[in-house]
């Protein structure tokens, strides 16, 4: 029995001139699986708990979804996306982003798509993550370093980028070619391969070329992206909830098409930083100290020799950054401490005195910190070695000052 001719075949083939209906053809035939229409009472809601599909709890981040991660440029974005890859490789919580429960089981492989770090970049920030990850045991870490892998793509942008992408995907890891769970590309501007201020371009690149690919490949995206550049130390001062969503450089076509989102905002320290979730935030059901819902949280470089990591910032850290913010609380500490403690405990890495002073002094580390940078500036004391490996020794102004200011503390003892 024969078919009938469906509307648009006879819209064709009575009513359209052959010129036009051979174009409605060409069209029609570029649509390899056409949209999938279903009622709304077909619809089924995931099974929580057991969804396979669920890769961060409540559906923050699930398969054939994209999520945005974006943050100043240098502030260590590629650690905290490694940070965070192996953490959830063994189904652990990376700062209150849960896997999805049958992760937490069976842990994910993932894939960093990277442009800017050689082979001994990312070997140095992969041992300096994994010498702070202190929270996974030595098998996890084991376990960790196989589960995620990384691979540097920087000569593709645009349609070549994503032809690139779909083959590693489809490929697998390596030997095994077992499919991955979350892919991370950093960073965007390296593959947009067009003016990220263009909405026209963005949309394009995250719309037509990267949204399809994962729903496809059923992945999770997440895709980091640098913020606009801060006019003055502190970025942006007055925003309201909804304007963080916006913090990405360039058009909002970067934040639009993407189901998730978190940034990494600067808020005037240069060791902790506020991490904010600006989009589908309420999901992770982070709570503040109070047990209060929030989609804010205080970060802070781990400041251990050695280490690239990031840690949640101390009560104390965020005390004296609140303060600051309110216009600056009554000095209680006298920053000549710090050089006392290094005449005393000469040779300590800045980490040691930052512990040290913190602890002796009952301040935040933050707090330490700022007194360590004012007294190099008064020239009592002086620094050495590089920001990872930082060294303090007094100076000849810092000895002579020491005569007339003495301290009350027994620091050689502390």
């Amino acid at each position: 029995m024969d078919s009938k001719p469906s509307p648009l075949e006879i819209l064709m083939t009575e009513f359209m001139p052959a010129a036009e209906a051979a174009a409605v053809e060409a069209q029609v035939a570029r649509i390899s699986e056409p949209p999938r229409v279903t009622a709304l009472a077909d619809l089924r809601a995931p099974v929580y708990g057991n969804d396979p599909n669920e890769l961060i709890k409540n559906r923050w981040l699930y398969r054939g979804a994209m999520a945005l991660f974006c943050g100043p440029t240098g502030v260590g974005k590629s650690a905290w996306s490694l940070q965070g890859a192996m953490h959830w490789s063994v189904g652990k919580v990376f700062f209150g982003m849960v896997p999805g429960e049958v992760f937490q089981r069976v842990g994910m492989r993932i894939l960093i798509v990277q442009a800017e770090n050689d082979d001994g970049d990312m070997a140095e920030m992969y041992l300096g993550v994994l010498a702070g990850c202190d929270e996974l045991s030595a098998e996890e870490k084991t376990l960790a370093g196989r589960r995620v892998f990384a691979v540097t793509v920087s000569d593709k942008s645009s349609d070549a980028f994503a032809a690139v992408l779909e083959y590693l995907i489809q490929a697998g890891t390596p030997q095994e070619g077992l499919p991955y769970d979350i892919v991370i590309v950093d960073p965007a501007f390296a593959y947009l391969g067009g003016d990220g201020m263009s909405q026209k371009e963005v949309s394009r690149f995250m719309r037509e070329l990267l949204n399809p690919l994962v729903q496809r490949l059923r992945v999770g995206l997440i895709v980091c992206h640098h913020t606009n550049k801060p006019l003055r130390g502190k970025e942006k001062e007055g925003w309201e909830a909804g304007d963080y969503a916006y913090l990405g450089a360039g058009s909002a076509e970067w934040i639009n098409p993407v189901r998730a989102a978190v940034a990494i905002r600067s808020v005037g320290s240069d060791s902790v930083f506020e991490l904010r979730a600006v989009k589908r935030g309420k999901r992770l059901r982070w709570q503040d100290l109070n047990g209060a819902p929030t989609t804010v949280k205080l970060i802070a470089h781990d400041t251990r020799p050695g280490v690239i990591c990031w840690h949640e910032a101390t009560p104390a850290d965020a005390a004296d950054l609140e303060a600051d913010a309110k216009g600056g609380r009554p000095k209680k500490h006298d920053e000549f401490e710090c050089v006392h403690a290094v005449i005393h405990r000469p040779g300590e890495s800045q980490t040691f005195y930052v512990d040290l002073l913190a602890g002796a002094m009952d301040c935040g580390k933050e707090t330490v910190r700022r007194m360590l940078r004012s007294c190099v500036l008064e020239v009592w004391i002086g620094e050495c070695g590089d920001q990872q490996f930082r060294r303090y020794r007094v100076t000849e102004k810092g000895q002579r000052e020491a005569g007339n200011r003495p301290s009350t503390r027994n620091w050689a003892n502390s």
